[in-house]
């Protein structure tokens, strides 16, 4: 294993992995065709030319021809990229989500099972057919379900196939600033619509057989076992998550202590658990048989605990990738004696991306193929820097190491999506991957060993302890001072990271001097780019109502000062929090919102309220809280929103008074439904823009 990550220099693991060569050309090819995807016939025909053009030009075997062969196989392999995302895109089963009425019954089978309560079950689906009027015509694409629940019937299982009457609607809710974006989530796993069903819209019609079915007996088994072991609830959450992949015990402080700290990998079963099942596998069967033949018997032990895994998992996406990535190393080691990772971890891209091309565009995908790709570019020259004396520190080394290498290449990307960096991730990683590591050990023992008293119960308490640990730490780091601040990255700059992360590599660990002058020209553009986003934040206005509250809560962004409207309910408190934390300001404040009914003005930070308006430097908010408000407005005064809440009637004349002050109206979450109907209803005829926070969620507008 020493030599596998030596890459020796910038050139050379271009010149020893034809796969990355070959990879690369076809990752180009799939990344245009999923933007342009070429018509079926077209792409046909095209890759079958090519093909031919290609094998003949393999036939003319002559030394001054290798430049053409190397050119002809990475061309043809763009092209196959290209030509066959087409093919797949198009082939695709008919009647797609998107483009078929909203209205059911449909008929869904269930993929992922993401987490269940006592009213409610989360899942994701896979559209099958849809009652058109006539008949059940196919349909095809992914879902997110709400399945509403009654005491007498039983959770639907991975692989069931349910028919449900709902309405299929885009996810398009709005995220409070700082929140959870179930958009952006249900995007990074190729899903843009969702189902909402009552009790009494769904039922089991069926099941397809999947081959994780083999393993539903033991997920359940170990699940039981788990919920009457004596773990403590957090505890008993991280198990089934580290091992299981079920989260829906998780309550949000984990789920936030782990994002804050630069741990949310750890909760998720992914690479980072198919590798270290790898990894603890072929340390204790390294030395089986003496034999060269052995190394068929221990990689056929390797590929059974691993695919033995990802079906106890319920082969989720990501555990997939991990386990084609090390099926493949571990056939390499059974088929040669030396393993090139950079070949094994192409090939594995190019055969997940020949089964389904969309999956590049998966964030999941991604973040996964760029950890590993990081580890194995830049592990061995980190490690040069350093060499412990002790064993103990030479072990802690090696875990900064992987984290580290491993960061190299999905913060650019993280930025990019998350807009925030955990500061403190390197030694909240030293200490939670260890003790989370002992742990997923832990509970794959739990598997097998659960039904046996007392070494069962003896485990239990191991685990217990593992897991304090690990939920203790990271609640210790992510409340530590500026431990998950606001990092603003554009697409522009996250091209600029990457290309300085490979730079400054080539630089300072292959000794590329040329890439010296580069690296220190792509920070000056980053700092001035940068620079340039901070002053023009600066300038920046936005006005905010939060879609998750109870009650109208609201909030001005001006510069770097956020000033929130509030009682002290301490939800909306922690709303305020976490939209300062999102935003970054330097103060907030908070003024009761009955500071808006005073006749005088009230200065709150660089705003002014009072009399039911709100003024910024460059906003003008009005609040309707009376039918009698809108009328005492001065003529000719118009606002960029005016928000409406507590109302229980307008009438006519308030109404068309209401769409000649407003740019944008905005309704409250404690309107009653026909009110809510009737405003809307006018402001469409009046070409005003109306937002419903109740139905779309946060309202922002910036300025």
């Amino acid at each position: 294993m020493e030599d596998l990550f030596d890459l020796r220099g910038p050139w050379s693991p271009i010149r020893r992995a034809p796969m990355l060569r070959f990879g690369m050309a076809f990752i180009v090819g799939v990344s245009i065709g999923l933007v342009w995807p070429l018509p079926t016939p077209w792409g046909t025909w095209t890759l079958g030319v090519a093909s031919a053009l290609v094998l003949l030009v393999l036939l003319i075997e002559r030394p001054a021809w290798r430049l053409f062969h190397a050119a002809a196989v990475y061309g043809w392999a763009f092209l196959f990229g290209l030509c066959w995302t087409g093919m797949r895109v198009h082939t695709m089963p008919p009647g797609h989500v998107s483009q078929v009425q909203p209205s059911g019954p449909w008929v869904v089978r269930i993929q992922v099972v993401n987490g269940s309560s006592p009213r409610s079950m989360r899942a994701e689906g896979e559209l099958l057919r849809q009652w058109d009027g006539t008949r059940m015509g196919p349909r095809s694409g992914a879902v997110m379900l709400t399945l509403l629940l009654d005491s007498g019937r039983a959770l639907p299982q991975l692989g069931d196939v349910l028919l449900l009457d709902a309405e299929v609607e885009p996810i398009d809710r709005v995220p409070d600033p700082g929140g959870f974006d179930r958009r952006a989530w249900a995007a990074s796993r190729g899903i843009a619509h969702e189902l909402l069903v009552p009790a009494d819209r769904w039922r089991k019609v069926g099941q397809l057989g999947h081959w994780t079915d083999a393993f539903t007996h033991a997920r359940e088994a170990v699940s039981h076992w788990l919920n009457g072991s004596g773990l403590a609830r957090p505890e008993r959450a991280m198990v089934k998550a580290l091992v299981l992949g079920q989260r829906d015990e998780l309550d949000g402080d984990q789920k936030e202590a782990f994002m804050r700290s630069g741990t949310i990998h750890v909760l998720a079963v992914s690479g980072m658990h198919v590798g270290l099942i790898y990894a603890v596998l072929t340390f204790v069967i390294g030395g089986l048989g003496a034999h060269p033949r052995w190394k068929y018997v221990r990689g056929a032990l390797v590929l059974l605990a691993l695919w033995g895994y990802a079906g106890l998992t319920g082969a989720a996406p990501s555990v997939m990738r991990a386990t084609v990535m090390f099926t493949l190393f571990t056939v390499s080691n059974m088929a040669m004696q030396r393993t090139d990772h950079l070949n094994s971890l192409f090939a594995a891209a190019v055969a997940l991306l020949t089964w389904d091309p969309r999956m590049l565009f998966s964030i999941g995908f991604q973040l996964s193929f760029l950890a590993v790709l990081g580890i194995i570019l830049f592990y061995k020259p980190i490690e040069r820097l350093w060499s412990p004396g002790s064993w103990l520190l030479r072990q802690v080394w090696s875990l900064a190491i992987v984290s580290i290498s491993a960061q190299l290449l999905t913060t650019p990307l993280s930025l990019y999506l998350f807009q925030a960096f955990p500061i403190w991730f390197l030694p909240a990683n030293i200490v939670v991957v260890v003790a989370s590591s002992f742990a997923v050990y832990g509970g794959v023992a739990l598997v097998v060993l659960y039904k046996m008293p007392i070494l069962g119960w003896v485990i239990t308490k191991v685990m217990e302890v593992l897991l304090l640990v690990v939920g203790h730490s990271t609640a210790w780091f992510a409340a530590l001072p500026a431990a998950y601040p606001p990092v603003r990255v554009d697409g522009l700059q996250m091209v600029l990271l990457y290309v300085l992360v490979l730079t400054v590599g080539a630089w300072w660990w292959w000794r590329w001097k040329p890439m010296r002058t580069v690296s220190i020209l792509l920070a000056l553009v980053l700092a001035w780019t940068w620079s340039a986003r901070l002053q023009q934040r600066m300038g920046q206005e936005s006005f905010v109502v939060y879609g998750t509250s109870r009650s109208l809560e609201a909030s001005m962004l001006v510069g770097r000062t956020l000033v929130a409207l509030s009682s002290e309910d301490p939800f909306h408190l922690e709303r305020v929090e976490r939209h300062a934390r999102h935003a970054g300001p330097h103060t907030v404040v908070v003024q009761e919102r009955n500071g808006l009914s005073e006749d005088r003005s009230v200065q709150a930070g660089p705003t002014v309220l009072g009399g039911d308006r709100w003024l910024s430097p460059a906003l003008k908010v009005a609040f309707l809280r009376t039918p009698t408000d809108e009328l005492t407005l001065p003529d000719g005064e118009r606002f960029d929103a005016v928000v409406v809440s507590g109302v229980h009637r307008l009438e006519q004349d308030a109404l068309d008074r209401l769409v000649t002050r407003a740019d944008h109206v905005v309704l409250g979450v404690d309107l009653r439904w026909r009110l809510r109907a009737r405003i809307m209803e006018h402001c469409q005829a009046s070409g005003v823009r109306c937002h419903d926070v109740r139905e779309q969620g946060a309202f922002i507008l910036q300025r």
